[in-house]
């Protein structure tokens, strides 16, 4: 089998030669390398320097080489954006005492650790970019695309991915998500009392994008994957509560799984943080099948889930920390416990719950990728098995 057909027949709970080590980018897992600080950790600890998957702030280097050394693989994403860019939204930093203040045009401004985009580490978002009418227009005006590429050019774009050697990937966005990182997590939940035609207003603008710039593409290409993030979870549940899901959220969902159903798609996935078990049934509601990355520490119970909800598909669920220095004494049950009894049920694609972190060492992850490999009977990987 091939990468294609390997990772269609999981997602489709059909047999398979092996299970695939697979993570998309958000929340790969332990399957697309790492970023730059935690891969100079790696290297430290005994990983060979030539191994790629390095995030630095001009993307991955040589993801393939990631790939091949650890037995793992991902999806191919599109490179491109299929529209004239939008004007765009000026910003200014400074530097003092370790860290990075970046004052936006449009009133916004963060705090960050210096390096931030190479450190695992979250920026303090001090003031956010939409904070009333006056400031979502200003956003919308610097954001909004231009028009659109004409035929020929898109057709030119698109060829790199007519025989493709991996699932393919069109990540369609958000909805409430989208509020949330304009906004902050508290006004986007209190402006859906405060004020719901803003909120419908700006959430419409995130669906009139999509449907204007993304749905040619997905028609167009007929990806294996369509993708959509959220993050409207914290460790005890959602920020919203179903009946607002309902109302700010399904429209855009059923739109969108309504396209996946017609395109073909095998996989409608949610890349979503935090405790998700009220929300899987959400989502399956609007034609969803898959989340991930299925965060330990937030309390998701994989075998509940399964149970409830028997074709929907898992990816992630096992606890990052694990490869962490001191840890190693944990990996075994972390895998034992429940990527045998899941991948029994199928549509289980196991991994990390979100990413590698700076405190790993080079021999954890050789005990966690070995045993992992062994599970799932995956032969790929020139990594040393311990």
């Amino acid at each position: 089998m091939n990468d294609i057909e390997r990772f269609k027949a999981v997602v489709n709970f059909k047999e398979t030669d092996y299970v695939p080590i697979f993570g998309i980018n958000g929340a790969p897992g332990m399957s697309a390398g790492a970023m730059r600080k935690t891969h100079e950790r790696l290297v430290l600890t005994g990983m060979p320097e030539s191994v790629g998957g390095c995030w630095d702030d001009n993307g991955v280097s040589d993801l393939e080489g990631w790939y091949r050394y650890w037995g793992t693989t991902g999806p191919v994403e599109i490179d491109f954006f299929p529209a004239k860019g939008a004007k765009g939204i000026r910003s200014k930093s400074t530097v003092k005492d370790g860290f990075e203040t970046i004052e936006y045009e449009t009133g916004a401004l963060v705090r960050q650790v210096v390096d931030n985009s190479i450190t695992y580490s979250m920026p303090e978002y001090m003031i956010y970019h939409v904070r009333d009418r006056k400031s979502w227009e200003t956003y919308r005006e610097l954001a909004t695309p231009g028009e659109m590429w004409s035929t020929k050019k898109l057709d030119e774009a698109c060829l790199k991915f007519k025989h493709r050697k991996r699932p393919l990937i069109i990540n369609m966005g958000t909805t409430w998500g989208g509020l949330r990182s304009l906004t902050g997590p508290e006004m986007a939940c209190t402006i859906l009392y405060d004020d719901p035609v803003l909120a419908h207003e700006i959430i419409d603008w995130f669906a009139w994008s999509r449907r204007t710039y993304l749905f040619p593409l997905v028609e167009k290409l007929r990806p294996e994957i369509i993708g959509m993030g959220e993050d409207m979870c914290y460790n005890k549940g959602m920020f919203i509560s179903p009946a607002q899901f309902r109302e700010f959220c399904t429209p855009s969902y059923k739109e969108i799984g309504q396209l996946s159903r017609d395109c073909g798609a095998d996989m409608f996935c949610v890349d979503n943080d935090g405790n998700v078990m009220e929300l899987v049934p959400l989502l399956e509601e609007c034609g969803v099948n898959a989340l991930y990355p299925f965060e330990v520490k937030a309390g998701n119970d994989l075998f509940k889930l399964r149970r409830e909800h028997p074709s929907f598909i898992m990816m992630g669920g096992l606890e990052k920390e694990v490869v962490n220095e001191g840890n190693e004494s944990m990996i075994e049950n972390e895998i034992m416990s429940k990527v045998p009894p899941l991948l029994e049920k199928g549509g289980y694609l196991p991994n990390g719950d979100h990413g590698i972190q700076p405190f790993v060492t080079f021999d954890n992850l050789c005990r966690f990728m070995t045993l992992l490999h062994e599970v799932t009977r995956n032969p790929e990987g020139e990594f040393p098995r311990i």
